[in-house]
């Protein structure tokens, strides 16, 4: 288990860093198989951040930086990556995906926040595979938390990598811009590149 002092590290300390709040925009959040499962064996209770089969800790973290988490249908379902499905059966991990992009475009979700690599792999990469294989088209930008993070405590989308992201984090950003977020400003070689570099 993890302790740590709410004076050193936590919600409020968080909440306190935030010299850019991320208002306006909406996220569906993943927390991933590998966080909490099997939760018989990761139980935890707590009244404020949830319990191991409905947790709220992610949704504390993202409104800690000004946003709004939607809720959505089988929130705590695999991204599709999981349990070596991607590797072993690329069509049914895509089907997987293809359901939960489903349901946070359903919500109005204007990015998916994540806590995993293997899923910010399968909701990126996996948005072009589906147009592949289904022709079904997606554009639902993919953060890890620790790039809202950054953009909320200033740094920049050049800074963060936003631009190496397989599916384009701009309309996420266009809503943060209108909103005069600090970093858009705060550096006029990254500003220009927002509107230059592909990823973006």
């Amino acid at each position: 288990e993890l302790y740590y002092d709410n004076e050193v590290c936590g919600i409020d300390k968080i909440r306190d860093s935030v010299v850019t709040p991320l208002k306006g925009v909406k996220v569906a959040c993943h927390y991933g198989c590998h966080l909490l499962k099997p939760a018989k064996d990761r139980e935890f209770e707590n009244p404020i951040i949830g319990d191991s089969e409905h947790p709220t800790w992610f949704e504390e973290l993202v409104d800690a930086l000004g946003a709004d988490a939607v809720e959505y249908r089988n929130k705590m379902q695999c991204c599709g990556a999981g349990g070596g499905v991607r590797g072993y059966d690329i069509a049914h991990a895509l089907d997987i995906t293809n359901e939960k992009l489903t349901n946070m475009a359903a919500a109005g979700a204007d990015a998916i926040v994540d806590t995993c690599p293997f899923c910010q792999l399968q909701f990126d990469r996996g948005q072009f595979e589906i147009g592949e294989k289904f022709g079904v088209e997606w554009n639902i930008p993919v953060l890890h938390f620790c790039e809202m993070l950054g953009l909320a405590q200033g740094m920049t989308p050049v800074e963060l990598g936003l631009d190496l992201h397989q599916t384009s984090c701009a309309p996420f950003l266009d809503k943060l811009k209108n909103d005069g977020a600090v970093w858009w400003s705060k550096n006029v070689k990254d500003s220009e590149n927002i509107d230059i570099v592909g990823g973006l």
